[in-house]
């Protein structure tokens, strides 16, 4: 696939090809991004009081790097199933027709 200056394509993905697909106007652009900045704030949130007992050092131990790891692929992992889930009922709602 060639790129529009003549190169290999960039390679984008899945969420990015899905959103590509339905072009999202301006405002749905917006919303989704505040979407994704309050999911992440509500993420650094969680994972922060969860693995971070005292705040004395201005650097993680390891435990708590460990923790923070894990938490937020947890939280991310099931954030991604979730949208998974709204696409195919988005998708089933308009007939099984992406892009509409």
């Amino acid at each position: 696939i060639q790129g529009t200056q003549g190169g290999p394509a960039p390679r984008t993905s899945p969420s990015a090809r899905r959103h590509a697909k339905m072009s999202v106007s301006p405002a749905g652009q917006q919303m989704e991004l505040e979407a994704m900045a309050e999911m992440f704030n509500k993420m650094v949130d969680q994972c922060f009081k969860k693995c971070v007992a005292e705040y004395k050092e201005p650097e993680l131990n390891v435990g708590e790097s460990t923790c923070v790891d894990r938490c937020v692929h947890k939280y991310w992992g099931a954030h991604q199933k979730v949208q998974d889930i709204l696409q195919k009922q988005m998708q089933a709602g308009m007939g099984g027709r992406p892009g509409m």
